[in-house]
């Protein structure tokens, strides 16, 4: 007999979500607007010394980053949006394009592009970073947009998956060839994640981005886009969904975007490997600016898995942590903006960096030097300023 995914997961969704959203809601607000961002690109900026002076925010065609320093909108336009491709970038025409859902289900179907969009629309502002967003690219590999889509779970359990089910892989456009064990394989980009994540996630099909088409570069016709989790699990150029019961250990589930990480056990080193999955807290300082009144406004952005964000602090030369004031959007899947107005910095270089911490007190580490991978780079980043 064949399995429907039971209520009880629908429950335990919808009540992990409204806690969030009430624990966000319950948190202070801030005071200060994302509209008036742009407002403080008026103020006297105080340059940083630690970014290179031929820093490029574009990697052939496309952006590769954006420069958090010219950080003003809430929403990331979709020309300034990162794009990272694995294989090629195919160019597909949404009219000859069809999605498969197969695997072991009950019901398999092919989607056009139209049968999905008489489906139940959904909109998401979500805010996601590569996994690989690190500090020599000044954590610029990120972005903060509107997603318009469907939800993925219905369309799951209208296909009634076997009861040994337990992963959901998706399958990507882009090819190229890998060489596994001295032996060349064609391959097609796919990632995976557990049934489970899938269904419980709120993750969505999106053929749009900030109401326009998806672009290209992003993936059109459709993409995976899924809350709280790092860039390499919002699959582009989706063209199959495939219900399995065993586990995808393929380049991007096996050998990339594994974590090697050591951790402190009785005295002893134990290393480890973990999937990359889920994004952990992070905050970066985008800008620093001489305020009107001659003191010194320190602004950037935070974000995470969509645990709510209970504080961000910022310490200057080594001093106390001072509390940032945070614009709350209401969205713990969205980034959040955040300020401190501090006093005027004396001439010289300066020494900034912020702390990011959410409701469960999972902060973000002052030192990952017994991690080995880039992946999954969410430690404190020092920034140095000149002032005049």
């Amino acid at each position: 007999m064949l399995h429907h995914p039971s209520t009880p997961r629908s429950r335990r969704e919808t009540l992990r979500v409204l806690s969030a959203l009430a624990a966000a809601a319950a948190l202070p607000k801030g005071v200060f607007s994302a509209a008036r961002v742009g407002a403080l690109q008026d103020e006297e900026v105080i340059p940083f010394t630690d970014i290179p002076e031929d820093f490029s925010t574009m990697r052939g065609e496309y952006p590769f980053r954006i420069d958090l320093r010219e950080l003003t909108t809430f929403i990331t336009p979709n020309e300034d949006f990162f794009s990272v491709a694995h294989y090629d970038r195919p160019s597909l025409d949404a009219g000859d394009w069809s999605l498969r859902l197969d695997g072991l289900v009950e019901r398999p179907r092919t989607l056009t592009l139209d049968d999905l969009k008489a489906m139940p629309r959904v909109e998401r502002t979500v805010t996601f970073e590569c996994s690989g967003n690190q500090g020599i690219r000044h954590h610029g590999m990120v972005g903060n947009a509107v997603w318009g889509g469907t939800l993925l779970r219905p369309l799951i359990e209208t296909a009634r998956p076997h009861p040994t089910v337990i992963e959901t892989v998706f399958w990507a456009a882009d090819s190229g060839t890998e060489t596994i064990r001295n032996s060349e394989y064609p391959q097609n980009f796919a990632r995976a994640m557990s049934l489970d994540d899938t269904l419980d996630s709120g993750a969505m099909l999106a053929w749009e981005m900030n109401g326009a088409p998806l672009p290209e570069k992003n993936g059109y016709p459709l993409r995976v886009i899924v809350p709280g989790w790092y860039g390499i699990g919002h699959v582009k150029w989706l063209t199959r969904i495939q219900l399995s019961d065993r586990r995808l250990m393929n380049r991007f589930m096996g050998r990339d975007y594994v974590t090697i990480i050591g951790e402190e056990v009785d005295g002893e080193t134990v290393w480890f490997e973990r999937s990359v999955t889920r994004q952990r807290i992070k905050s970066v300082i985008a800008r620093v600016s001489r305020t009107a009144a001659g003191g010194t406004r320190i602004f950037g952005v935070a974000w995470n898995d969509g645990t709510p964000i209970r504080e961000v602090r910022v310490r200057v030369d080594g001093g106390a942590w001072q509390p940032a004031t945070l614009d709350r959007s209401g969205n713990p899947y969205a980034w959040t903006f955040w300020e401190l107005e501090t006093d005027a910095l004396t001439a010289g270089e300066h020494t900034l960096v912020s702390n990011a911490v959410d409701e469960f007190g999972r902060e973000q580490p002052a030192d990952l030097s017994l991690k080995k991978t880039y992946w999954e780079d969410n430690a404190q980043f020092p920034r140095t300023v000149m002032a005049a």
